[in-house]
Protein backbone atom coordinates (compact mmCIF):
# COMPACT_ATOMS: atom_id res chain seq x y z
CA UNK A 1 0.00 0.00 0.00
CA UNK A 2 1.34 3.44 -0.97
CA UNK A 3 2.38 5.48 2.09
CA UNK A 4 -0.19 8.29 1.79
CA UNK A 5 -3.00 5.76 1.44
CA UNK A 6 -1.56 3.78 4.35
CA UNK A 7 -1.46 6.86 6.61
CA UNK A 8 -5.02 7.84 5.64
CA UNK A 9 -6.26 4.32 6.39
CA UNK A 10 -4.46 4.20 9.74
CA UNK A 11 -5.90 7.59 10.73
CA UNK A 12 -9.43 6.28 10.09
CA UNK A 13 -8.76 3.11 12.12
CA UNK A 14 -7.33 5.08 15.04
CA UNK A 15 -10.15 7.63 15.02
CA UNK A 16 -12.64 4.77 15.26
CA UNK A 17 -10.79 3.33 18.28
CA UNK A 18 -10.64 6.81 19.80
CA UNK A 19 -14.41 7.27 19.42
CA UNK A 20 -15.02 3.94 21.18
CA UNK A 21 -12.68 4.98 23.98
CA UNK A 22 -14.18 8.44 24.48
CA UNK A 23 -17.72 7.04 24.49
CA UNK A 24 -16.80 4.94 27.54
CA UNK A 25 -16.25 8.18 29.47
CA UNK A 26 -19.24 10.03 28.01
CA UNK A 27 -21.06 12.51 30.22
CA UNK A 28 -23.43 15.39 29.54
CA UNK A 29 -20.99 17.93 30.96
CA UNK A 30 -19.55 20.85 29.05
CA UNK A 31 -16.06 19.73 29.97
CA UNK A 32 -16.52 16.40 28.20
CA UNK A 33 -17.68 18.24 25.06
CA UNK A 34 -14.62 20.48 25.18
CA UNK A 35 -12.33 17.48 25.58
CA UNK A 36 -13.92 15.71 22.61
CA UNK A 37 -13.73 18.85 20.48
CA UNK A 38 -10.00 19.00 21.11
CA UNK A 39 -9.39 15.29 20.56
CA UNK A 40 -11.35 15.22 17.30
CA UNK A 41 -9.85 18.39 15.85
CA UNK A 42 -8.22 16.63 12.90
CA UNK A 43 -4.57 15.76 13.19
CA UNK A 44 -2.09 13.48 11.45
CA UNK A 45 -2.18 10.89 14.26
CA UNK A 46 1.44 10.02 13.48
CA UNK A 47 2.34 9.35 17.10
CA UNK A 48 -0.19 6.53 17.62
CA UNK A 49 0.46 5.23 14.09
CA UNK A 50 4.16 4.90 14.93
CA UNK A 51 3.38 3.02 18.15
CA UNK A 52 1.21 0.59 16.20
CA UNK A 53 3.78 0.06 13.44
CA UNK A 54 6.59 -0.64 15.92
CA UNK A 55 4.36 -2.84 18.07
CA UNK A 56 3.30 -4.94 15.09
CA UNK A 57 6.97 -5.44 14.18
CA UNK A 58 7.53 -6.78 17.69
CA UNK A 59 4.57 -9.18 17.29
CA UNK A 60 2.42 -7.46 19.91
CA UNK A 61 -1.34 -7.71 19.64
CA UNK A 62 -3.68 -4.71 19.64
CA UNK A 63 -4.80 -5.19 23.24
CA UNK A 64 -1.20 -4.79 24.33
CA UNK A 65 -0.51 -1.45 22.64
CA UNK A 66 -3.86 0.30 22.07
CA UNK A 67 -3.83 2.07 25.44
CA UNK A 68 -0.40 3.53 24.67
CA UNK A 69 -1.67 4.76 21.30
CA UNK A 70 -4.59 6.57 22.88
CA UNK A 71 -2.55 7.84 25.83
CA UNK A 72 0.05 9.55 23.65
CA UNK A 73 -2.65 11.29 21.63
CA UNK A 74 -4.37 12.42 24.85
CA UNK A 75 -1.11 14.01 25.98
CA UNK A 76 -0.48 15.50 22.55
CA UNK A 77 -3.98 17.03 22.45
CA UNK A 78 -3.57 18.46 25.94
CA UNK A 79 -0.34 20.12 24.85
CA UNK A 80 -1.97 21.69 21.79
CA UNK A 81 -4.84 23.13 23.85
CA UNK A 82 -2.41 24.80 26.23
CA UNK A 83 -0.03 25.78 23.42
CA UNK A 84 -2.79 27.81 21.74
CA UNK A 85 -3.73 29.78 24.87
CA UNK A 86 -3.22 33.58 24.89
CA UNK A 87 -0.57 33.22 27.60
CA UNK A 88 1.37 30.76 25.42
CA UNK A 89 1.46 30.99 21.59
CA UNK A 90 -1.89 32.81 21.39
CA UNK A 91 -3.36 31.03 18.34
CA UNK A 92 -7.00 31.47 17.40
CA UNK A 93 -7.04 28.54 14.97
CA UNK A 94 -5.80 24.98 14.99
CA UNK A 95 -5.90 22.94 11.76
CA UNK A 96 -8.37 25.38 10.20
CA UNK A 97 -10.82 25.28 13.10
CA UNK A 98 -11.18 27.53 16.10
CA UNK A 99 -8.71 26.61 18.81
CA UNK A 100 -10.30 25.24 21.97
CA UNK A 101 -10.20 28.45 23.99
CA UNK A 102 -11.79 30.38 21.11
CA UNK A 103 -14.51 27.80 20.53
CA UNK A 104 -15.34 27.74 24.26
CA UNK A 105 -13.29 29.84 26.69
CA UNK A 106 -9.90 29.87 28.36
CA UNK A 107 -11.03 28.29 31.63
CA UNK A 108 -12.72 25.36 29.89
CA UNK A 109 -9.71 24.92 27.60
CA UNK A 110 -7.30 24.73 30.54
CA UNK A 111 -9.54 22.25 32.36
CA UNK A 112 -9.95 20.14 29.22
CA UNK A 113 -6.18 19.99 28.76
CA UNK A 114 -5.66 19.02 32.39
CA UNK A 115 -8.35 16.35 32.11
CA UNK A 116 -6.86 14.81 28.96
CA UNK A 117 -3.42 14.64 30.57
CA UNK A 118 -4.87 13.00 33.68
CA UNK A 119 -6.88 10.58 31.55
CA UNK A 120 -3.72 9.45 29.77
CA UNK A 121 -2.08 8.33 33.00
CA UNK A 122 -5.30 6.73 34.23
CA UNK A 123 -5.38 4.72 31.02
CA UNK A 124 -1.77 3.54 31.23
CA UNK A 125 -2.13 2.70 34.91
CA UNK A 126 -4.90 0.22 34.06
CA UNK A 127 -2.30 -2.12 32.54
CA UNK A 128 -0.17 -2.02 35.70
CA UNK A 129 3.03 -1.30 33.78
CA UNK A 130 4.92 1.21 35.96
CA UNK A 131 7.68 1.62 33.38
CA UNK A 132 5.27 3.02 30.79
CA UNK A 133 3.73 5.43 33.30
CA UNK A 134 7.16 6.51 34.53
CA UNK A 135 8.47 7.15 31.02
CA UNK A 136 5.45 9.16 29.86
CA UNK A 137 5.51 11.25 33.04
CA UNK A 138 9.21 11.95 32.53
CA UNK A 139 8.84 12.86 28.86
CA UNK A 140 5.76 15.06 29.32
CA UNK A 141 6.85 16.88 32.49
CA UNK A 142 9.33 19.61 33.34
CA UNK A 143 12.23 17.71 31.76
CA UNK A 144 10.23 17.09 28.59
CA UNK A 145 7.18 18.57 26.90
CA UNK A 146 6.27 21.10 29.61
CA UNK A 147 9.89 22.12 29.97
CA UNK A 148 10.11 22.67 26.23
CA UNK A 149 7.03 24.89 26.28
CA UNK A 150 8.50 26.84 29.20
CA UNK A 151 11.72 27.36 27.27
CA UNK A 152 9.70 28.37 24.20
CA UNK A 153 7.79 31.04 26.14
CA UNK A 154 10.93 32.26 27.89
CA UNK A 155 12.83 32.55 24.60
CA UNK A 156 10.43 34.80 22.70
CA UNK A 157 12.20 38.03 23.69
CA UNK A 158 15.72 36.60 23.54
CA UNK A 159 18.26 36.31 20.74
CA UNK A 160 17.84 33.00 18.97
CA UNK A 161 20.54 30.52 18.08
CA UNK A 162 20.56 26.93 16.86
CA UNK A 163 21.39 25.53 20.31
CA UNK A 164 18.27 27.08 21.88
CA UNK A 165 15.98 26.01 19.05
CA UNK A 166 17.39 22.46 19.09
CA UNK A 167 16.70 22.27 22.83
CA UNK A 168 13.09 23.43 22.33
CA UNK A 169 12.60 20.90 19.51
CA UNK A 170 13.98 18.06 21.60
CA UNK A 171 11.84 18.79 24.63
CA UNK A 172 8.63 20.19 23.18
CA UNK A 173 8.27 17.73 20.30
CA UNK A 174 10.83 14.93 20.24
CA UNK A 175 10.19 13.69 23.78
CA UNK A 176 6.72 12.40 22.88
CA UNK A 177 8.16 10.62 19.86
CA UNK A 178 10.64 8.96 22.22
CA UNK A 179 7.66 7.44 24.01
CA UNK A 180 6.14 6.27 20.72
CA UNK A 181 9.23 4.28 19.82
CA UNK A 182 10.06 3.07 23.32
CA UNK A 183 6.58 2.01 24.51
CA UNK A 184 6.38 -1.16 22.37
CA UNK A 185 9.87 -2.18 23.49
CA UNK A 186 8.87 -1.69 27.14
CA UNK A 187 5.66 -3.68 26.63
CA UNK A 188 7.73 -6.45 24.97
CA UNK A 189 10.11 -6.55 27.95
CA UNK A 190 13.11 -5.78 25.78
CA UNK A 191 16.52 -4.96 27.24
CA UNK A 192 17.34 -1.53 28.60
CA UNK A 193 19.88 -1.17 25.80
CA UNK A 194 17.16 -1.68 23.18
CA UNK A 195 14.80 0.70 25.00
CA UNK A 196 17.49 3.38 25.13
CA UNK A 197 18.22 2.86 21.44
CA UNK A 198 14.51 3.11 20.62
CA UNK A 199 14.31 6.40 22.50
CA UNK A 200 17.24 7.73 20.47
CA UNK A 201 15.42 6.64 17.31
CA UNK A 202 12.26 8.43 18.46
CA UNK A 203 14.21 11.57 19.33
CA UNK A 204 15.57 11.75 15.79
CA UNK A 205 12.12 11.27 14.24
CA UNK A 206 10.61 13.92 16.52
CA UNK A 207 13.38 16.38 15.70
CA UNK A 208 12.83 15.87 11.97
CA UNK A 209 9.08 16.28 12.46
CA UNK A 210 9.57 19.66 14.16
CA UNK A 211 12.09 20.93 11.62
CA UNK A 212 9.59 20.23 8.83
CA UNK A 213 6.82 21.87 10.88
CA UNK A 214 9.05 24.93 11.27
CA UNK A 215 9.61 25.08 7.52
CA UNK A 216 5.87 24.96 6.87
CA UNK A 217 5.10 27.51 9.60
CA UNK A 218 7.70 29.93 8.29
CA UNK A 219 6.45 29.68 4.73
CA UNK A 220 2.87 30.24 5.92
CA UNK A 221 3.95 33.10 8.24
CA UNK A 222 2.50 31.14 11.15
CA UNK A 223 4.43 31.39 14.43
CA UNK A 224 7.66 31.87 12.50
CA UNK A 225 9.61 33.73 15.20
CA UNK A 226 10.99 30.80 17.19
CA UNK A 227 11.84 28.77 14.13
CA UNK A 228 14.86 26.94 12.82
CA UNK A 229 14.73 29.07 9.65
CA UNK A 230 15.62 32.08 11.78
CA UNK A 231 19.08 30.58 12.30
CA UNK A 232 19.70 28.63 9.08
CA UNK A 233 18.59 28.52 5.45
CA UNK A 234 15.71 26.28 4.37
CA UNK A 235 17.96 24.12 2.20
CA UNK A 236 20.32 23.56 5.14
CA UNK A 237 17.40 22.60 7.40
CA UNK A 238 16.09 20.10 4.85
CA UNK A 239 19.56 18.68 4.34
CA UNK A 240 19.84 18.23 8.10
CA UNK A 241 16.61 16.18 7.97
CA UNK A 242 18.07 13.91 5.30
CA UNK A 243 21.17 13.34 7.44
CA UNK A 244 18.93 12.52 10.39
CA UNK A 245 17.01 10.13 8.12
CA UNK A 246 20.17 8.12 7.40
CA UNK A 247 20.92 7.86 11.12
CA UNK A 248 17.33 6.91 11.94
CA UNK A 249 17.15 4.22 9.28
CA UNK A 250 20.39 2.73 10.57
CA UNK A 251 18.86 2.46 14.03
CA UNK A 252 15.71 0.94 12.54
CA UNK A 253 17.78 -1.82 10.92
CA UNK A 254 19.20 -2.74 14.32
CA UNK A 255 15.94 -2.48 16.25
CA UNK A 256 13.37 -3.62 13.68
CA UNK A 257 15.05 -5.71 10.98
CA UNK A 258 11.69 -6.90 9.61
CA UNK A 259 11.71 -5.78 5.96
CA UNK A 260 7.92 -5.41 5.98
CA UNK A 261 8.23 -2.63 8.56
CA UNK A 262 7.02 0.78 7.33
CA UNK A 263 9.06 2.99 9.62
CA UNK A 264 11.41 4.12 6.85
CA UNK A 265 8.40 5.07 4.75
CA UNK A 266 6.80 6.92 7.67
CA UNK A 267 9.94 8.99 8.22
CA UNK A 268 10.11 9.76 4.50
CA UNK A 269 6.44 10.79 4.66
CA UNK A 270 7.26 13.19 7.53
CA UNK A 271 10.10 14.81 5.59
CA UNK A 272 8.22 15.12 2.32
CA UNK A 273 4.74 16.00 3.61
CA UNK A 274 3.15 19.16 2.26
Amino acid sequence: MEINKYIKNEIALFNNDLDIFLNKYKTNTKLYKVMCYSMKNGGKRLRPIIIKEVAKSLSLNKNQFLKSMIAIELVHSYSLIHDDLPCMDDDDYRRGRLSTHKKYDEAQAILAGNSLLTMAFNLLAQDSNPSLVELLSLLSGHEGLAGGQSLDVDTIEKKLNFKIIKKIHEQKTAKLFEFCLAAPFIISNKSQKEINMSRKYGKIIGTVFQIIDDVHDYENKDNEYINILNVMAKDDAIEKCYRYEVEANSLREKLLPNKKNRMNDILSFIINRK
